[in-house]
C-alpha cells in the first residue's frame, strides 16, 4: 500500500479529503465521517510500527482510552480498525493549533496560560476520576480551537495506563520531549506513580507557556533529567518579567521534587494559578510594556502542525494574544556524564559516566580505554595494583555504552560490581540504557587518572579524574573532565566495584 491516501480515496469507509501530517508513527488525515456528515481526523499507523508490539498496543490504547474517558476537553475517539493489515482510528478533527506551535511564536499572556491551564486541568482530573493517569501531559498534547470559544483539548492517551498498572516509561519516539515535562518519580521507576505526575507535567507546562522556555533545559537528555532530579525549582517571573510574582509560588509548589509537597490535583494547580492572577501586581519593572502582543499564523488539523496557514475563514478566527519573551537564558554548560543521573533515588549517588584512571598519592597509574582486557595485572590477583586495574576496567566499562548491544554491557557491568553498588545498578541500569540510546550525544572515556585514598588488603577507595570524549554527528568534538570516586572488594577471588559516586550527586 501506498504510504499517503489519494485525495478522494475511500478507506475503511471514509472518503479522504487531505493529508494532515505523517510522522515517525503514520500519517494522519481529514476525512469525512462514513455514517455522519462530519469532518474526523483519520490516523494510520504505518505498515513499519505495526510490528512492534509496543507500538500496536500503545495505538490500541489510545483509541480504547480516549473512547472511555468522554468529555468536553478530551479529544473523542469515534471508532477504530483493521484496515488492508493497518490499524486506523478516527477521531474528533479539531480546526486550530496547539500549544507547542503557540510557543514556537513567544510566551502567552498569563491571563490566556491559566484558561489554557484551567480546561487543560478539567480534562484531567476527569480522567484521573476515571482511574486513568495521562503520563505524557505537554504543550504538543493540548490543542487549541480556533473560533469565538477557542475550546481547549487534550489528546494522546498512547501511553496513558491505569493508576494502579502503572510501571514506568515507554520507549518512544516523543521520548525527549516527554522528558522536558516529566515528574522525577517517573525516572525512579516508581510502580506507585499517581496523578500527581501529571500535576507536575501540567506545571512544567504553565511555566513553558508563562515564559516561552522549558523550566529545565540542557543540551543532552542526562543535563535535562538532573534538572528535573536536582535543580532549583525556577522562578517564571526571574525569565519573563511580564509574569507577575505571584505565579511563582505556584510553580515552587507544582514543581515540588516530593509529590507530597505539590498540589493534590490538577484542579488546585489550576485555582492557585486563577488565585495568582487576581492578586494584586507586584512586578511591573520600570518601562516594561505592558500590552504588546502578536498573532499566531498557525493552523493544524488535529495535532499536526502546518505553520504559516491562515484560518480558513479569514475574520472569524481571533487571534491568540501572546506576550514577548524575554531573551532566551543560554543552557548552562552542565558536565555530561554518559550514563546520566536520572533513574532512580539511586542515581543521585551515582555519575554513571565515566572513565577512571588514577593521579597523585602512594600510588599512581595511568592509561586509557585502549589498555582495557590487555595484558598485565589480573582482576584474579589479591594486590593493590589489581584492585587499581580492576577498578580502571569497570569505571571504563561505565563511560563506553555498547549502543550495539546494550543487553552485553548491563552484563558486563553486573559482573563487575558487589554489594550496594550492584543492587544499585540491577535497579537503575535499565532506565539509564534508555536515556544514553535517547541522547544524540555520544561519550566514552579515553584516560585516566586516579588515587588510592585509603583502604588496604581487601578494601580500597579510590578518587579519579577522567577525560571523555563526547561526539555529536554534525559538531566537533569535545572533551571533558570527570571527577568520581570508587571503592573496590576482593570477593571470591576478584576485584569488584562496591561503590561509585560522583560529587556532583552525593550519596
Amino acid at each position: 500500500m501506498a504510504r499517503t491516501l489519494a485525495q478522494g480515496q475511500t478507506f475503511a469507509g471514509y472518503r479522504i479529503e487531505r493529508l494532515l501530517g505523517v510522522g515517525g508513527m503514520g500519517e494522519v488525515y481529514l476525512a469525512r465521517d462514513r455514517d455522519l456528515p462530519r469532518p474526523v481526523a483519520l490516523k494510520l499507523l504505518s505498515p513499519a510500527m505495526a510490528g512492534e508490539p509496543e507500538v500496536r498496543e500503545r495505538f490500541l490504547r489510545e483509541a480504547d482510552t480516549a473512547a472511555r474517558l468522554g468529555h468536553p476537553n478530551i479529544v473523542a475517539v469515534y471508532a477504530r480498525g483493521r484496515e488492508a493489515d493497518r490499524l486506523w482510528m478516527a477521531m474528533q478533527y479539531i480546526e486550530g493549533t496547539d500549544v507547542a506551535a503557540v510557543l514556537r511564536e513567544g510566551a502567552l499572556r498569563p491571563d490566556h496560560a491559566v484558561r489554557i491551564l484551567g480546561e487543560t486541568a478539567r480534562a484531567l482530573d476527569h480522567a484521573h476520576r476515571s482511574g486513568v493517569l495521562h503520563r505524557d501531559v505537554k504543550p504538543a498534547n493540548i490543542l487549541l480551537e480556533w473560533g469565538p470559544e477557542q475550546r481547549v483539548f487534550l489528546a494522546d492517551f498512547g501511553i496513558a495506563k491505569a493508576l494502579d498498572q502503572t510501571t514506568g516509561m515507554t520507549r518512544t519516539g516523543e521520548m525527549y520531549a516527554s522528558f522536558q515535562y516529566a515528574s522525577p518519580e517517573q525516572f525512579e521507576l516508581r510502580a506507585d506513580v499517581d496523578q500527581r505526575a501529571d500535576v507536575y507535567a501540567l506545571g512544567c507546562t504553565f511555566f513553558h507557556m508563562l515564559t516561552g522556555e522549558l523550566p529545565y533545559q540542557g543540551g543532552s537528555t542526562a543535563q535535562l533529567v538532573n534538572g528535573h532530579l536536582n535543580g532549583p525549582i525556577p522562578r517564571p517571573s526571574r525569565r519573563n518579567p511580564h509574569v507577575p510574582i505571584a505565579f511563582d509560588e505556584v510553580i515552587e509548589r507544582a514543581l515540588a521534587k516530593n509529590r507530597d509537597h505539590r498540589y493534590n490535583s490538577c484542579g488546585e494547580l489550576a485555582a492557585a494559578a486563577a488565585h495568582a492572577l487576581a492578586a494584586p501586581p507586584a512586578y511591573a519593572p520600570p518601562g516594561a510594556p505592558t500590552d504588546h502582543h502578536t498573532s499566531v499564523p498557525t493552523q493544524i488539523g488535529y495535532a499536526i502542525t502546518q505553520p504559516g496557514r491562515p484560518p480558513t475563514q479569514p475574520g472569524t478566527h481571533p487571534p491568540l494574544q501572546l506576550s514577548p519573551a524575554p531573551p532566551p537564558v543560554p543552557p548552562r554548560r552542565a558536565r555530561k556524564r554518559l550514563l546520566a543521573a536520572a533513574a532512580a533515588v539511586f542515581v543521585l549517588a551515582l555519575a554513571l559516566a565515566i572513565g577512571l584512571g588514577f593521579g597523585t598519592g602512594a600510588l599512581h597509574i595511568k592509561w586509557g580505554a585502549a589498555d582495557i582486557g590487555g595484558p598485565g595485572i589480573s582482576a584474579t590477583d589479591p594486590s593493590r595494583e589489581a584492585a587499581i586495574r580492576a577498578a580502571c576496567d569497570h569505571a571504563l566499562l561505565m563511560s563506553t555504552y555498547d549502543y550495539a548491544n546494550g543487553d552485553a554491557w548491563q552484563e558486563k557491568v553486573l559482573a563487575g560490581a558487589t554489594g550496594s553498588w550492584k543492587s544499585q545498578a540491577q535497579t537503575i541500569l535499565p532506565t539509564v540504557r534508555l536515556l544514553v540510546e535517547a541522547d544524540s550525544e555520544k561519550s566514552r572515556g579515553t584516560n585516566a587518572n586516579c588515587t588510592v585514598t585509603s583502604g588496604s588488603g581487601t578494601h580500597y577507595e579510590l578518587t579519579a579524574d577522567v577525560t571523555v570524549l563526547n561526539q555529536t554527528q554534525g559538531k566537533p568534538d569535545t572533551t571533558e573532565t570527570e571527577n568520581i570516586t570508587m571503592a573496590m572488594d576482593y570477593v571470591d577471588g576478584r576485584w569488584l566495584c562496591s561503590k561509585f559516586t560522583s560529587p556532583l550527586f552525593p550519596a
